[in-house]
């Protein structure tokens, strides 16, 4: 099995799930995500954030160096995720202020409807890596 192979299903279940452990299993994901992205920045968010930054990284070099057919497709899509770690990196406060507006707001809805835009991009992933690797 080839690293985009491995990449794609992991990343295709996490995203594809994501509504499932967000919003179907009984808990409240508005508190946690409150509590998540508190107003001071939780110190594990950087080494997460740079671990992350190194992933899409390493997954660029495989894209240029193990000759894998039609790895671009998932080195730019899980590349997508890097905007998130530089967010949380060079300008946490305003993502921090986004999500807590976001939360405040019709109880939350709009991250319900991210979510649901989330699991249907980790299913398109995992879609893409069962056809293409």
């Amino acid at each position: 099995m080839n690293y985009f192979s491995v990449l794609g299903w992991i990343f295709g279940l996490a995203t594809g799930l994501k509504p499932v452990y967000m919003h179907l299993l009984p808990w409240d994901e508005n508190k946690f995500l409150a509590k998540t992205y508190s107003a001071k920045r939780p110190t594990w968010i950087v080494p997460v954030a740079v671990a992350g930054l190194l992933l899409v990284a390493f997954t660029w070099y495989q894209h240029f160096t193990a000759g894998v057919d039609n790895s671009i497709i998932l080195t730019v899509l899980f590349s997508l995720t890097a905007v998130k770690g530089i967010v949380l990196l060079f300008d946490y406060n305003r993502f921090q202020q986004a999500v807590a507006k976001m939360l405040s707001k019709d109880k939350g809805r709009h991250i319900v409807l991210i979510d649901i835009g989330t699991g249907i991009f980790g299913l398109s992933i995992i879609l893409l890596t069962v056809f293409l690797y």
